[in-house]
């Protein structure tokens, strides 16, 4: 490995919590390797067109938030095509919003392997939940952030000295079922149908949610946005709204709330493997 690598950070990050930790550790990785960084969103459908392509002494840094325990199911195809190529190094990066990670991260680092990629760390660092105001709220802090800079520092001298690759990543490479989202009362909470609502007294028809909307999914009813396509509950639009005029309110989304923010209110720790 010699001097002036690219360091390329792909990210999906909906509502910004992943790409503030993605450009945290690639800044300090890109400075500890003396690396050209550039970034990569793959948030909306436009930048999902084309799969990149890697270069021999190219670093990749892989960063998604975690969903029901896995990498989000509308993206799984376009990374599972995008992370190959031969013994690139790669970094993978998980987000979770306070409760667990559960296989999303040995997910990631099953498909870096799978592509012929070099996996040489993984993280999994705490976000405020999409879902809550409170859950995970202030994170990550400066406590996670100085514990994300020294896994950088570790991944920079595994890099440097071509140590083997044995990362020990618990739960599953190749999981089958996501984590299913209970209630209060501890039954399941079916929302996978649920949509958003707007408030027509409240929407100042300024476009801003069909922008953000990771699936496209959203169209403009003279002005009004209306809900027609996949949503994904990523709240995108929900927290990019300026006048707080969009809102889930299903009953079974938000006992899901409740049960979260009740069950995970004790802080978790970020993780790292080397």
């Amino acid at each position: 490995m010699h001097d002036m690598s690219k360091l390329k950070v792909y990210y999906f990050s909906p509502t910004g919590g992943t790409r503030r930790v993605a450009r945290r550790l690639a800044e300090r990785l890109g400075a500890l390797m003396g690396a050209e960084v550039e970034y990569h969103p793959y948030t909306l459908p436009q930048e999902r067109e084309s799969i990149p392509a890697f270069c021999a002494d190219d670093i990749v840094l892989w960063a998604t938030p975690v969903y029901a325990g896995r990498i989000p199911n509308k993206t799984l195809d376009y990374v599972r095509q995008a992370l190959t190529h031969s013994n690139t190094n790669a970094i993978a990066l998980v987000t979770f919003g306070n409760r667990a990670y559960d296989n999303a991260l040995a997910e990631l680092v099953g498909l870096m392997q799978e592509g012929g990629m070099r996996p040489v760390g993984a993280a999994a660092m705490v976000t405020r939940h999409a879902f809550s105001n409170t859950l995970g709220a202030g994170r990550p802090n400066e406590e996670d952030f100085a514990a994300l800079d020294r896994f950088a520092e570790q991944v920079a001298e595994k890099i440097r000295s071509g140590q083997p690759t044995l990362l020990n990543i618990p739960g599953e490479a190749h999981p089958e079922k996501y984590y299913t989202p209970l209630k209060t009362n501890n039954a399941p909470a079916g929302f996978l149908k649920a949509k958003p609502t707007c408030d027509s007294s409240r929407c100042t028809r300024c476009g801003r949610c069909l922008e953000v909307c990771p699936m496209g999914s959203i169209a403009n009813n003279d002005g009004m946005p209306t809900f027609d396509g996949i949503c994904i509950k990523c709240q995108a639009c929900r927290l990019s709204c300026p006048t707080e005029a969009i809102a889930f309110s299903d009953e079974e989304y938000l006992s899901h709330v409740a049960m979260i923010e009740r069950t995970f209110a004790a802080p978790k720790q970020p993780e790292f493997y080397i």
